[in-house]
């Protein structure tokens, strides 16, 4: 009989006396790529000292698999997590001391919120939703073909986030800032300093906020103040709508419309988890779906043979319109899904997760104490697990699933898989496939290589491309 190993046992970085190896996860936005090199050089699990922290990688698909689906009941995030998250809610007084939001909610709260965000996504609500994904695609559209136009080198990633700005406002509470073409209001400027400042605590090493706050942690509350103060109104005002049209709790246009219809169905839920959960699908749907277009473009830009192939997908489904006009045209857009699933494979926003056992578990024949901090490595176990690993290479999608690669994991897996998974295809096909039909891509390399920076979520830092409309596309402008 093989016996269990601890922890002490496994194999591991060398760190230095008291900081162990947290010089080595610095800068904290390519910390990421030093975890992955040491699952790499380890083995499918180990341990990193970091400071005071013990911290044990996991890279094991399989391990990754069944550790996912165990979720809630056998893991939840790190307790580290919730903390920052509740702090950040802790800026407006009326968020204290309320449940957690989906995002962070643990055991039977969790189940109790996620009834509520699933109702509200369900994917019968999809084409309902499809009008504001058409709008901001066409306005996208007319935005790139300007900058086309001028033939200059684009930060597209700026594109990107307004066109996930604008459908995430538009779906989250039914509010059209069109930032794509008037540029970004006040509240745009309030989610992302909320969005960077939340990914910075949530990979700084040292808490400092907890103890002095300096001038941008300031800010951050007065932001989130702003955000929800700004959440409050639109409740009210979708509450006075719905009531004049009752047909919108069973038809809602909108997630706030469909979370005061589940609300009315189950009242326990208060304003201030309403507002918590439209702010978490708010942050979550904003960068995500982004920086994944911003990945795929980048992925794309260098094979000029897959652009063609997706272009003429794009205008046999679109038909002579530059986007897609309806929303049957987005379910005949296989090959564009297919790029999509690889870029997240090879450059998934979510490269890594924490997660903490809620009891004693062996995992890879070691013996893991409950509340161990495990860090999951899931690109690389992904990437590792496929053949020809680091190519780009869609078509593996569209192969039958018993001969092609592992199914990605970024939207996690079980039961607490993204609700929101249906509804970020839709939008990020709508945008790529809008792309291809309209644009030829290749990468301005005037500033630099495009880099990994790991905060909230996984960015193409210095993304640039110069743009060329197609003849096809200049022939129905």
């Amino acid at each position: 009989m093989i016996s269990e190993r601890s922890i002490s046992e496994l194999p591991g970085p060398r760190g230095l006396p008291l900081i162990g190896s947290a010089h080595k996860l610095v800068p904290v936005s390519r910390s990421h790529l030093a975890f992955e090199q040491w699952g790499q050089q380890y083995g499918p699990i180990f341990r990193v000292k970091i400071g005071p922290r013990l911290v044990v990688g996991i890279n094991d698909g399989d391990e990754i698999n069944a550790i996912l689906r165990e979720r809630p009941a056998g893991f939840r995030r790190w307790t580290d997590v919730w903390q920052v998250i509740r702090e950040v809610n802790e800026a407006v007084p009326e968020m204290r001391g309320t449940p957690p939001s989906v995002f962070a909610a643990e055991g039977d709260e969790w189940k109790r919120q996620r009834r509520l965000v699933v109702t509200a996504l369900n994917k019968d609500h999809l084409h309902r939703y499809f009008g504001v994904v058409r709008t901001a695609t066409e306005r996208l559209h007319r935005r790139l073909q300007g900058k086309a136009r001028a033939a200059e080198p684009v930060a597209i990633a700026d594109d990107l986030t307004a066109f996930t700005v604008d459908v995430t406002t538009a779906l989250a509470f039914g509010q059209d800032l069109n930032t794509l073409e008037h540029g970004d209001g006040a509240l745009q400027g309030h989610i992302q300093r909320v969005m960077n400042m939340t990914g910075y605590r949530l990979t700084a090493g040292v808490p400092y906020w907890r103890w002095l706050k300096l001038p941008a942690d300031r800010a951050l509350d007065r932001s989130m103040v702003a955000v929800y103060r700004e959440i409050e109104g639109f409740i009210e005002k979708a509450r006075e709508r719905m009531a004049q049209r009752p047909e919108l709790f069973e038809e809602p246009e909108n997630l706030l419309d469909g979370l005061l219809a589940a609300q009315r169905d189950d009242p326990s839920f208060t304003d201030q988890e309403v507002a918590g959960n439209v702010i978490t699908v708010l942050f979550a749907g904003e960068d995500t779906t982004a920086h994944t277009l911003g990945w795929a473009i980048w992925l794309l830009a260098s094979r000029p043979e897959l652009q063609e192939r997706l272009a003429e997908e794009a205008s046999e489904a679109f038909g002579e319109h530059p986007f897609p006009a309806e929303y049957g045209a987005t379910e005949s857009l296989p090959f564009a899904e297919a790029a999509l699933r690889e870029t997240m494979r090879l450059k998934s926003v979510a490269p890594i997760i924490g997660v903490e056992p809620n009891e004693e578990r062996t995992i890879c024949g070691t013996r893991i104490p409950a509340g161990t901090q495990l860090l999951l490595l899931l690109r690389q176990a992904t990437r590792t697990a496929a053949g020809r690993s680091d190519d780009f290479h869609p078509d593996r999608w569209l192969e039958d699933e018993a001969t092609r690669a592992p199914k990605s994991l970024s939207f996690g897996a079980g039961p607490r898989f993204c609700p929101g998974r249906n509804l970020a295809f839709l939008e990020a096909k709508s945008a790529l496939a809008m792309l291809a039909r309209n644009f030829e891509l290749e990468l301005d390399g005037s500033g630099g290589p495009v880099r990994e920076s790991m905060g909230f979520t996984m960015a193409p830092q210095g993304l640039r491309v110069r743009l060329r409309e197609r003849a096809r596309a200049r022939a129905f402008a």
